[in-house]
């Protein structure tokens, strides 16, 4: 429904798009930057971050997610835009770095919804995203014009601003980290972790939803 409200919107007023994506700072779109933050700081609130020693000394999770999310995600997605779209350039580059774009926001909503891990997600979700800020350009350029070369098709130019990379997790994942773990730190503080977790997360648990709601119809307008 909210992919319908979003393409509906977009579709009644042409000039929505252009709206969003002015309202910005530095290169980061501020709509969408306060949708994520808004639906990432629920799930980050919940973490009990005294229990992440656990997850970061497991070096077979650790490992397994690293080749799944940077060996096994890119060459799937590789093979699959050029098996299902060849003569479609922009699609086939779109979906190439779709599939090196290791996905912040979403892991931790759908963790929450699923009821998962949550300190495994936090731990593997910052893992990830470091691993993304060091390996993001490199690949790219592997995956569109190495490869490619190496098997006769054609190659595609893409510019990565590592520094924008790195903006863009210092702000979707960096700030509602701080947030939730000083929330959780705070909130036990002053009231204990029965009330934090009783009282406190069932209240911001619904902004969650909420803010993955207006990120989807904000993403879909544009």
């Amino acid at each position: 429904m909210a992919m319908i409200v979003g393409v509906g919107a977009g579709r009644l007023w042409p000039g929505l798009a252009g709206l969003i994506d002015s309202v910005k700072l530095g290169s980061t779109s501020l709509p969408i930057a306060v949708g994520l933050l808004l639906m990432m700081y629920p799930p980050l609130a919940k973490v009990r971050y005294d229990r992440l020693g656990r997850v970061s000394h497991d070096r077979r999770l650790l490992i397994a997610s690293l080749v799944l999310n940077w060996v096994v995600g890119p060459a799937l997605m590789f093979t699959l835009a050029w098996l299902l779209m060849p003569d479609l350039p922009e699609y086939r580059t779109g979906i190439i770095i779709v599939g090196l774009a290791r996905c912040i926001a979403m892991v931790l909503i759908w963790n929450d919804l699923a009821c998962g891990d949550r300190e495994a997600a936090a731990v593997l979700v910052a893992l990830n995203a470091i691993f993304q800020i060091l390996a993001f350009a490199g690949l790219g350029w592997f995956y569109l014009q190495l490869l490619p070369g190496w098997l006769g098709l054609p190659t595609t130019s893409a510019g990565f601003s590592f520094w924008a990379i790195v903006e863009s997790v210092l702000v979707f994942l960096g700030v509602p980290l701080l947030a939730g773990w000083a929330s959780r730190v705070l909130g036990e503080h002053a009231k204990g972790r029965a009330w934090y977790e009783r009282r406190f997360l069932p209240r911001i648990s619904p902004l969650a939803t909420w803010g993955l709601l207006f990120t989807v119809v904000v993403l879909f307008a544009m």
